[in-house]
């Protein structure tokens, strides 16, 4: 499992540095053919793995994920992303990825609800599945972030 978070931690290390490149206004920029915007998928890069791993797994169905609502599957922005919110995300990038680790090794995810996302439609019996797919997840979300770097 080693892997797979190194893994998710230069793909994110990758997506901050792009955000370091662009302004808020360009971040919060639709492009053409989009629904969404750069911040937007930085914020739900975060904010679904964090319900992959902990509420739809079964692990903490009440964990509080700040911003869920706003980031979650099928959402777009309601409103301009503020300066502030993006810098919240682009912490919460790497931070959640300790403490996801940390609660691996701690034994916290050592019984997970089978349950399929409906992005790859993949069933998720154990957390290492569940991490997997997250980390592609975060791949896919990254491609769509550069190629709107090219149109903001």
């Amino acid at each position: 499992m080693t892997k797979h978070f190194e893994v998710a931690k230069v793909v994110r290390k990758k997506i901050a540095a792009i955000a370091r490149e662009l302004t808020p206004e360009q971040m919060n920029k639709i492009p053409e053919g989009f629904r969404n915007n750069i911040a937007w998928h930085i914020g739900h890069i975060v904010v679904s793995t964090e319900a992959l791993c902990y509420v739809r797994s079964g692990v903490n169905p009440a964990k509080n994920i700040p911003h869920i609502a706003d980031y979650q599957n099928g959402s777009v922005p309601k409103s301009v992303i503020s300066a502030e919110e993006i810098r919240y995300f682009l912490n919460r990038l790497q931070a959640s990825l300790t403490e996801i680790e940390a609660d691996y090794q701690n034994g916290v995810f050592a019984t997970v609800t089978p349950y399929a996302t409906m992005t790859f439609g993949i069933e998720m019996k154990d957390i290492e599945t569940v991490f997997e797919v997250s980390a592609y997840h975060d791949t896919l979300h990254f491609g769509h972030i550069q190629a709107m770097r090219k149109l903001v």
